[in-house]
């Protein structure tokens, strides 16, 4: 070997044993810089002793609520049945509004009026057609009043459909439904002349009230439409004549079209939603403090929602006062060849919020100051895959950062320690999940990882 490649090879022995000589461990970082005595050191703990079970969903605000992506709201209409987590239900109410296209007048012809609804998409079994029935609703709702999913709707619609047809899935297409019921089709007729009810849209909706909208699936799964009603494509559609119309001498009358809208800040949308458990294993368990299951459940709409505490909570705290640096807390997902649910079929999202009474929900303090605007997601609750390794499966999990809230709970600032676990778009998203649960036999159960400083 020549003299200088051995004066390479001792300048980098040298410089790994100086390298070496400096690294620290994570505890150690820092020390020097501490008094004597004053050294901190993170701990990390991982709870397992939390307490869960199923409950029912409680009704949620499903009118038109202003918002930033208000336009993109999605309105669902059918039903899906499930041996798991029973049949769920959603029927739609809508107004439309006037428009200054319509110019009205004597001697008033209708050809054709129709109501259009654009199919964002289906969920469910989309080889079965879907029977879709168009009532007239008889009472007024408003824009300016909040409804929420279990809004009663009896005896505020007319039995007698006025359109009902059968159609197979198929996603974003826009459907027709042609209306012939000539006592609605009077209500245009009677006031041909009569312009206030054409330019004020108030006193338009008083006359039209609006319509109730209905969907039967024949597959025994069924089927649900997400239905993009402020789409310019879901409208009222009216091809007419009246003496406004003819500007010329041609033989016949000449018709035009009005396009009457279902915007999304003048006209008000309701969901409703039923929920029946009647005949599921959920049936005997759900709502029951003592139920022992080793799954969880999480449905979009009212279906289930899984309520938890932390049953060791304060034995915790006991052990001596902590600043909490992080408290994450873990939903692993059951894996798709147990539990039979896609992992592309899984909500997107879910969202843990605390329960101050039964029933009474509000978001976590993490989630307000973490989730501060629609880009940011740092509160979790997102559908994240974890690896195992390249020899075993890909596992999928719900992480929430709740640092803040944890850290009031163990400080006495916050004495409830009831938390709700749910689908984050619930009034657009009728899937379901299944989670392992807080089951001591479960390998993978939930559990809060927590990262502190002991005072």
């Amino acid at each position: 070997m020549k003299k200088k490649d051995l004066w390479v090879y001792a300048i980098i022995i040298v410089m790994i044993g100086v390298i070496s000589s400096c690294q620290l461990s994570d505890q150690q970082l820092g020390e020097d810089l501490l008094p004597s005595g004053d050294n901190v050191f993170l701990y990390h703990d991982t709870i397992f002793e939390i307490h869960s079970y199923p409950v029912s969903g409680q009704s949620i605000i499903s009118s038109e609520v202003i918002s930033e992506d208000i336009y993109y709201r999605q309105f669902l209409l059918g039903n899906t049945q499930d041996t798991i987590v029973g049949s769920s239900n959603a029927t739609i109410i809508t107004e439309f509004s006037t428009t200054t296209s319509f110019k009205n007048g004597p001697n008033m012809e209708i050809d054709s009026l129709l109501l259009y609804l654009h199919m964002q998409d289906y969920v469910g079994d989309l080889s079965e057609e879907i029977t879709i029935r168009i009532h007239e609703l008889t009472e007024r709702i408003y824009m300016d009043s909040v409804y929420y999913s279990n809004f009663d709707v009896s005896g505020k619609f007319n039995p007698l459909p006025l359109v009902e047809e059968s159609i197979l899935p198929e996603d974003a297409t826009t459907v027709g439904f042609l209306i012939e019921d000539e006592d609605f089709l009077n209500k245009f007729l009677s006031i041909e002349t009569d312009t206030s009810f054409f330019r004020n849209d108030s006193i338009f909706k008083d006359l039209f009230n609006g319509f109730y909208i209905t969907a039967e699936p024949q597959s025994s799964e069924g089927v649900m439409a997400r239905v993009h009603l402020s789409n310019a494509l879901s409208r009222i559609a009216l091809k007419y004549a009246n003496d406004s119309t003819e500007v010329d001498t041609t033989a016949g009358r000449d018709y035009v079209w009005a396009n009457f809208t279902i915007n999304e800040y003048y006209c008000q949308k309701i969901n409703v939603f039923e929920k029946d458990y009647s005949g599921t294993y959920l049936s005997g368990i759900i709502d029951n403090e003592n139920a022992n299951s080793p799954y969880s459940y999480v449905q979009g709409m009212t279906g289930v929602n899984t309520r938890l505490s932390f049953s060791t909570l304060q034995d915790w705290i006991d052990t001596g006062q902590v600043v909490i640096n992080s408290a994450t807390l873990i939903f692993d997902i059951i894996p798709e060849t147990e539990s039979g649910i896609l992992y592309e079929e899984l909500p997107q999202r879910l969202i843990l919020k605390t329960e101050l009474d039964e029933g009474e929900y509000e978001p976590l303090y993490d989630y307000v100051t973490l989730d501060y605007n629609q880009q940011s997601k740092r509160f979790g609750g997102i559908l994240k895959a974890e690896s195992e390794g390249m020899f075993f499966d890909t596992t999928y999990t719900y992480r929430f950062n709740m640092p803040l809230h944890f850290q009031a709970m163990v400080s006495g600032e916050k004495s409830d320690n009831n938390f709700i676990l749910q689908v984050y778009d619930a009034g657009q998203n009728p899937r379901f999940t299944k989670l392992w649960s807080s089951f001591p036999d479960n390998r993978k159960r939930i559990r809060l990882e927590v990262v502190y400083l002991k005072l």
